[in-house]
């Protein structure tokens, strides 16, 4: 019987390992790629895995950089991929997920954001983000305008239950809601143990068992 349950719980991890390891970007659609647009940009009603504040034709309103097509006033490359987000369309937006979290304990959000850089009379755009309902950045994310990507990256977070809301919330810039903050490449990821750990606790078994029946031989 103790070696029936030793064999179990072994085989249980080795399936645990392989189901954790492969799990990998939690985030639906977290580069912007679907649907393709094949244009500079374009305002959509619906983006695969995400909601926006607005409603309509126009909710979300997808770019491709430079490199695909698009304007010179975009980025010249994408984050991943050739499309991003442009947060705002003709109004300042949110934009979230219900990102599922069941029966993992601690996760890592990264995200790619970048400022606007032909924004009318140099306004700011800016933006927060919300994990769970908290507030993630101390101050409001402001990206730069040079044609290059800030990565925002915290680990430690933890799940609200079986899905944790992950949230964008425009802030600006309020004298021109049309122009927006640019994001790309959002993924969340758990924190699982590495094989070597699988591997310590499978021997740690192994130990039990066997000390198990050397007792049970004295």
């Amino acid at each position: 019987m103790r070696t029936s349950f030793i064999r179990l719980a072994a085989a249980t991890l080795l399936v645990a390992a392989g189901a954790a390891n492969a799990s990998g970007n939690l985030v639906v659609n977290g580069s912007f790629e679907a649907p393709l647009i094949n244009t500079a940009w374009t305002p959509l009603g619906a983006v695969p895995g995400w909601t926006s504040s607005a409603g309509g034709n126009s909710a979300f309103e997808i770019q491709t950089d430079g490199a695909h097509g698009g304007y010179g006033g975009f980025n010249s490359h994408a984050a991943d991929g050739q499309q991003y987000l442009e947060l705002n369309t003709d109004q300042l937006t949110t934009v979230k997920q219900d990102v599922s979290t069941a029966g993992l304990a601690s996760y890592t959000l990264s995200f790619a954001y970048s400022g606007r850089p032909d924004t009318a009379n140099g306004a700011t755009s800016s933006m927060n983000v919300y994990w769970g309902g908290q507030l993630l950045n101390a101050s409001p994310l402001i990206g730069q305008v040079n044609n290059s990507w800030s990565v925002f990256t915290l680990s430690g977070l933890h799940a609200a239950g079986a899905s944790t809301e992950l949230k964008f919330e425009s802030l600006g810039p309020v004298s021109s809601p049309t122009y927006g903050s640019y994001l790309d490449n959002v993924s969340v990821t758990a924190a699982v143990p590495e094989p070597e750990t699988y591997a310590m606790m499978l021997l740690g078994l192994g130990i039990v068992g066997f000390v198990a029946r050397r007792k049970k031989t004295a």
